[in-house]
C-alpha cells in the first residue's frame, strides 16, 4: 500500500501539528509505504523517522505542481492533505475519484472553536476509518548520537551562563535551564523585547536564548535537528522552553521539553500545545477568530487595531510567565 501526506500550509509548527496523523496512518497501515509532501525548511525533522518512507519537498508558490507530480509518480492507495489552498483540495478528490482511491481532503472541515488543531485532525481520520481513533501528541524522531550531541552542546552554553536565586521560594538548581525564544514568524506573535529582558533577570538557573535577549545568553547557530537535540537536552535536564506560537516552541514539545507557550493573536484553545502550558493573552479581545485565524484583522493587516503592541500580548505580565516557568523547578 501506498500513502501520500500533503502538508504544505508553510510553517515548521504546521508540519508538526500533522505528525501524529503520520504517525497513526502508519500504525494503521502495517508495512505501506507513506511519503511524505512538504516543504523543504521542515523536511529534517522527518528524517530518522521509522514511519515515513520518504519525504517530496514543493517550492513556495510552486505547490500544486509538487502535488501532481506526487500522485503520478506515486500513484498513492490513500492520500491525505492538509493544504486545499490553490484547488490541491479538489485536486485531491478528483485524483482519487478517477482512480478509485481513498483520499480525505478536508482536514479543516467544521472545527471546533475549543479543539487543537492536530487533535481535530487525528479525529477526522478515525471518523474517515484510516486511522485508530486514539490521539496521540506530536513526536520528533531522533537518534541516540543526536540526543547524546544535544547534551554536550547544553553543557557547552551552560558554562557560560549561570544564573542563581538560592533565597527565592521559586529558585532551582543551578544544572536547571531556561531556553528563551522571542521570535515569531510574524510581529502581531511576539512578546515585547523589553519583557523577555525582564523575565530572563528574575529567573534562577542559566538562562539562554534561541536568537537575542538581553540578559541571556545566546545559543549559537545550529541546524533544525540540532535544535530539537538541543531541546531534547533541556528537558532530560528538567529545563523549560519558553516562547511565542511558534514553530521552535512546537518542537521543543515534540521532543520532550517542558514548554511555556506565550498565545496572542491565536487562540490557545485552538492552536495551544498538547503538552505543556499554554497562556492566552487578552482572551476577550473582539477581533479573535479561533477557526478562521487567517480572516482576522491583526492577520492579514500585520498590526493590532487595539494598540500600537499587540494588546494580547501585553495582557501576559513578566510575572504571570515568570509563574508558569518556574513551577515545574
Amino acid at each position: 500500500m501506498r500513502i501520500l501526506v500533503v502538508d504544505l500550509l508553510g510553517g515548521l509548527g504546521d508540519l508538526i501539528m500533522v505528525l501524529p496523523s503520520v504517525h497513526a496512518l502508519a500504525d494503521a497501515h502495517p508495512g505501506a509505504d507513506l511519503t511524505v509532501l512538504t516543504h523543504a525548511p521542515g523536511a529534517p525533522l522527518l528524517a530518522h523517522d521509522p514511519a515515513v518512507t520518504a519525504v517530496r519537498t514543493a517550492e513556495k508558490h510552486d505547490e500544486r505542481a509538487a502535488v501532481e507530480a506526487a500522485l503520478a509518480d506515486l500513484a498513492p492507495d490513500l492520500v491525505v492533505t492538509t493544504t486545499r489552498f490553490d484547488g490541491i483540495g479538489e485536486l485531491v478528490d478528483a485524483d482519487a475519484q478517477a482512480r478509485g482511491i481513498r483520499a480525505v481532503s478536508n482536514l479543516w472541515r467544521r472545527p471546533p472553536a475549543d479543539e487543537k488543531v492536530g487533535e481535530r485532525y487525528q479525529r477526522i481520520l478515525a471518523a474517515e476509518g484510516v486511522i485508530a481513533d486514539a490521539v496521540r501528541p506530536p513526536r520528533v524522531v531522533l537518534t541516540d548520537a543526536e540526543r547524546s550531541a544535544g547534551r554536550e552542546s547544553l553543557v557547552r552554553a551552560m558554562r557560560h551562563r549561570w544564573r542563581s536565586s538560592p533565597g527565592s521560594p521559586h529558585a532551582r538548581s543551578r544544572d536547571t535551564p531556561t531556553v528563551l525564544v522571542p521570535d515569531a514568524g510574524m510581529a502581531v506573535k511576539r512578546w515585547p523585547a523589553r519583557r523577555w529582558a525582564a523575565l530572563a533577570a528574575s529567573l534562577p538557573g542559566p538562562v539562554l536564548s534561541v536568537g537575542p535577549v538581553d540578559g541571556a545568553a545566546e545559543l549559537p547557530p545550529t541546524d533544525l535537528r540540532g535544535l530539537a537535540s538541543l531541546f531534547a537536552a533541556v528537558g532530560e535536564a528538567g529545563g523549560v522552553v519558553v516562547g511565542p506560537d511558534t514553530g521552535p516552541v512546537r518542537l521543543a514539545a515534540a521532543v520532550g521539553a517542558r514548554t511555556v507557550a506565550l498565545f496572542g493573536p491565536t487562540a490557545a484553545s485552538r492552536y495551544g500545545l498538547e503538552e505543556g502550558t499554554n497562556l492566552q493573552g487578552l482572551p476577550e479581545c473582539p477581533h479573535r477568530m479561533p477557526t478562521a485565524i487567517t480572516e482576522q484583522v491583526c492577520w492579514w493587516e500585520a498590526r493590532c487595531p487595539l494598540a500600537s503592541e499587540p494588546a494580547c500580548l501585553l495582557d501576559l505580565p513578566v510575572d504571570r510567565v515568570r509563574e508558569q516557568v518556574v513551577a515545574g523547578g
